[in-house]
């Protein structure tokens, strides 16, 4: 090896170094009107009367999202409630990873309960899809690890933080 390549190695080293933790600690800022999301009108399946509100969810951000979980709301009850879906309506099944520009439509069901007969809405929590995120995703699917030793790639509590979260959610709806 040269003298001169000797001198510059442990520079590139460093420099190299320098690149991967600049990249690894990179998290994209999280914008709160990243997912827009629109109700389009009502549908239903032929023969069938159960009202199904289609609505379209798009990322405008310029990176791609995970969406962490979506609820139907009811005005006035704090609990959240789960989605109505059909397979036969749009929507169904959904990718979580939602990449820059892209949208999904999907139909939830009207609540049909007497005591939900209010207006209602639905939500969807979402995060940056990072790195961190594509590795969490990558290692569960193959079984590989999230920690080499003390070396840990993947904090899922930092991760899963609800803190890393934005909610959007629709207008209300109201049933008639």
């Amino acid at each position: 090896m040269s003298p001169s390549v000797k001198r510059w190695t442990p520079f590139a080293v460093l420099a190299a170094a320098i690149l991967l933790v600049v990249v690894l600690s990179f998290r994209p800022r999280v914008i709160s009107g990243a997912v827009a999301m629109t109700f389009l009108g009502y549908t239903n399946l032929p023969g069938n009367n159960l009202r199904f509100a289609l609505f379209s969810a798009s990322n405008q951000a310029p990176y791609a999202i995970k969406r962490r979980g979506s609820w139907v709301e009811i005005e006035g009850t704090p609990d959240h409630k789960a989605e109505t879906i059909n397979p036969s309506l749009p929507g169904y099944p959904r990718e979580p990873v939602l990449k820059p520009a892209g949208s999904f439509r999907v139909a939830i069901g009207e609540p049909s309960f007497d005591s939900e007969r209010r207006r209602w809405r639905l939500s969807m929590s979402y995060a940056p899809y990072t790195w961190r995120e594509r590795w969490f995703d990558f290692s569960l699917r193959r079984k590989l690890p999230l920690r080499l030793g003390s070396i840990v790639l993947v904090d899922t509590e930092r991760l899963l933080s609800p803190t890393n979260n934005v909610t959007v959610a629709t207008g209300w709806l109201t049933q008639d």
